[in-house]
């Protein structure tokens, strides 16, 4: 009963935020033009004494990740594309029994300033993140599409007490803010080194520690059965429940929606509550003036939570009994809408609510190793491996590319990259100096916007700042020693 109403809230809140928001944008890591090329890499060279990033669009991007969710298999159409007939079983029979996945990342930064002295440049970056990763096995929608509506060939409900969904979900949703500290030098004639410490603040979490049930319905009334085993923590800087008088917890609708009407105390809050660390490190090395490798690991972090850090269980009944829900009343809606619900009050024993002290999550990190051959001063190739640590799993990427740069003004990137169930991913990329101006934009996959809902990957970076001297860039300084 519980967690069909979890699942309502939980879904309901979520999936807006998956769908209108894997990993950042590669490309802008392969323009030798870009201060931002070294969020991929701290140790890479910058060609200038100086920028200044333009508060909320100097550095935008964007990406998404979807191994199994398919338009073309949820829908009959047109020759314009427009749905004809709904087919549900063609899609769910598309889906990974357990291992879908669907991610996005958001990056913006906010704040940004480099400069050099010497052969050292400093940067700082005051950033904005936003990291999900959603886990579904193939019940999931076979339950919600199909439910006991179909039927399977000997004409018995396909979702029934003896072969009932079985649902394995995780979910996980990370929204922080990043102060980070960048130091890049040449320390040897062949060797640059980067670092840079980063200072986070949390704002919204959700981790699945566990997540899976057996969940079928009575065709007749629809009514919703099902054993659970649920462990997920939940953690905000604005404050989202609170204890009533008789101790239960509820809902606090009230301090949800006013946190923004006390200014300093929101500050106060967003800055205090859930601190977190991380680190970017990296280093290159030129083998000889057209050869050069490099390797770097970057958002290897956590963040500690401390802002109504809250743990929510449920563990399965026992014997052979089952949950049941049969639907919210217009009464139970409207009360939560208008004074919040007390969670107590529609949960039964087996269901554990328990406040934290704290918890600590982990950031995404990334591993990356790369190789660059300089064909000529302007025209460079690079071959790339990087890796996504999400929790205990590893996600691999295999990216070519090429960047071309012409007249200390002009910066090309082409790009190929494969990654499991997505190998159709051609990236382009493009930088523009105009005097002070710096514009630049690109993506990892062009034919995503050919076909963008049958697309597994979907990203875009755009970006406008200053970065000086206005004509000449600093030059990178020759080898000594040349081969």
């Amino acid at each position: 009963m519980l967690m069909k109403k979890y699942i309502f809230l939980l879904l309901t809140g979520l999936f807006p935020v998956i769908n209108a928001f894997p990993q950042t944008v590669g490309v802008t890591g392969f323009m030798r033009l870009n201060p931002f090329s070294t969020q991929n890499n701290p140790a890479y060279f910058l060609p200038y004494k100086g920028y200044v990033a333009i508060p909320g669009i100097s550095d935008i991007s964007f990406a998404l990740y979807n191994t199994n969710f398919r338009y073309k298999f949820l829908f009959t159409t047109d020759r314009f594309g427009n749905p004809k007939t709904i087919t549900p079983l063609k899609f769910v029979n598309s889906l990974h029994p357990k291992k879908n996945w669907l991610n996005t990342e958001l990056n913006l930064e906010l704040f940004g300033f480099g400069f050099r002295v010497e052969k050292y440049f400093f940067t700082f970056d005051y950033r904005l993140k936003m990291e999900e990763q959603f886990r579904y096995s193939k019940d999931l929608f076979g339950l919600l599409l199909q439910g006991n509506l179909a039927q399977a060939n000997n004409g018995d409900y396909l979702y029934t007490k003896k072969t009932p969904a079985v649902l394995e979900l995780s979910p996980n949703l990370n929204i922080y803010q990043e102060m980070a500290f960048g130091f890049q030098g040449q320390i040897l004639d062949r060797l640059y080194i980067g670092v840079r410490p980063k200072i986070l603040f949390g704002v919204f979490n959700l981790k699945t520690e566990k997540f899976s049930a057996k969940v079928y319905s009575n065709p007749e009334d629809y009514t919703i059965y099902g054993n659970y085993d649920v462990s997920m923590k939940m953690a905000s800087a604005v404050p989202f429940y609170k204890k009533d008088e008789n101790g239960m917890i509820a809902f606090d609708s009230q301090a949800l929606f006013g946190f923004g009407s006390d200014v300093h105390g929101a500050l106060r809050t967003a800055f205090s509550k859930n601190m977190g660390f991380a680190i970017d490190l990296g280093a290159i090395y030129r083998i000889n003036q057209q050869i050069r490798v490099s390797a770097s690991v970057t958002d290897l972090g956590f963040i500690k939570w401390k802002g109504t850090p809250i743990n929510m269980s449920i563990k399965p009944l026992a014997d052979g009994k089952d949950y049941e829900f049969s639907g919210f009343t217009t009464n139970q809606i409207m009360y939560f809408l208008e004074h919040g619900m007390s969670i107590d009050s529609i949960i039964n024993n087996n269901f554990v609510l328990d406040i934290l002290p704290k918890y600590t999550t982990m950031l995404t990190s990334k591993i990356m190793v790369d190789g660059y051959f300089d064909l000529t001063p302007s025209t460079r190739f690079i071959l790339q491996f990087k890796g996504y640590i999400m929790g205990r799993h590893f996600l691999p990427q295999f990216t070519v590319a090429y960047n071309g740069t012409f007249c200390n003004a002009i910066d090309i990137v082409v790009s190929y990259s494969m990654m499991k169930k997505s190998f159709a991913n051609l990236g382009l990329g493009a930088g523009f100096r105009m005097g002070p101006v710096h514009l630049y934009l690109g993506t990892d996959n062009t034919l995503a916007g050919i076909n963008v809902l049958n697309a597994s990957r979907i990203s875009f970076t755009f970006g406008l700042l200053i970065d000086f001297p206005f004509k000449e860039k600093v030059k990178e300084p020759q080898l000594k020693s040349k081969e």
